[in-house]
């Protein structure tokens, strides 16, 4: 069935967020001279019906995302949580993962959301919620994967901003286009340090070491999915989403809504 021809009112009962009473409302009709229109409200509703944009797979959405990204080019994303706001940057070196995030979130499929599984000392995990408006935005805006962006000077470091994967036949490490993660890690050893850098052949510098030393990190995640962002502001909030109490899947026992907006400076 294809969601993107059915009425307006059965999306709209399908989860989507309804307009207001207000902006439905009609108390008659205008004569024709006087008749105006809501662009706010137009774009919801054709975004809501991806009216405006194709529906992405693994043939299109490269090209798709990065066309996009030209025009749409923002370097902050602010999410807003209930224990307040986790502001990240975006790499303008890892474009394609960028302009993918910014799309997702103009298209509204992170607003609102929820991060679905955490894990402390190691990662909040969002993006690939089983609610049925996140569902029915997969089908509308696409189902396709990323190819890996990873960048040698962008480890797993506390706060880094990453794509989940599949480790089932994916040899070149494709990412996700929804499900995303933020690291809390641990504090690690140089000892550990070495024994990654034997068994993944990669070296570290001397900063990334120390990083990994003060900080902590996720170091066993490197090589293995793109980083393409950190959080400038906001730990403490991750902290607190990452100390919510879980059930034998790691799936939070409270929903932790998300919801995020864009912009080109902080605010």
């Amino acid at each position: 069935m294809d969601l993107r021809i059915l009425p307006l009112f059965f999306i709209l009962g399908c989860g989507m967020n309804a307009p207001s009473q207000e902006e439905t409302q009609v108390t008659r009709e205008p004569k024709a001279e006087e008749k105006v229109t809501d662009p706010e409200l137009e774009a919801r509703v054709r975004a809501m019906l991806g009216l405006d944009f194709p529906t992405l797979d693994n043939e299109n959405a490269v090209d798709f995302l990065n066309n996009w990204g030209i025009e749409n080019n923002h370097d902050f994303v602010t999410m807003r949580t209930k224990y307040g706001d986790i502001v990240v940057e975006l790499y303008e070196d890892v474009p394609l993962h960028k302009s993918n995030f910014l799309y997702k979130i103009h298209r509204q499929y992170y607003s609102p959301s929820e991060f679905i599984r955490v894990v402390p000392d190691f990662v909040i995990q969002g993006g690939n919620s089983e609610e049925e408006k996140p569902q029915q935005m997969r089908y509308l805006i696409g189902t396709h994967a990323l190819p890996q962006e990873m960048r040698d000077k962008y480890v797993h470091t506390r706060g880094a901003l990453a794509m989940s994967r599949s480790y089932i036949n994916n040899p070149k490490k494709a990412s996700s286009s929804y499900d995303f993660y933020i690291v809390t890690g641990r504090k690690i050893s140089n000892n550990e340090l070495a024994s990654i850098e034997r068994e993944k052949s990669i070296r570290y510098t001397s900063q990334q070491k120390k990083r990994y030393n003060e900080i902590g990190g996720t170091p066993h995640l490197d090589g293995e999915h793109t980083i393409f962002g950190s959080v400038i502001q906001g730990m403490n909030v991750v902290d607190k989403l990452a100390a919510t109490p879980t059930d034998n899947s790691d799936w939070p026992v409270e929903r932790l809504e998300v919801n995020m907006t864009s912009h080109s400076r902080i605010e």
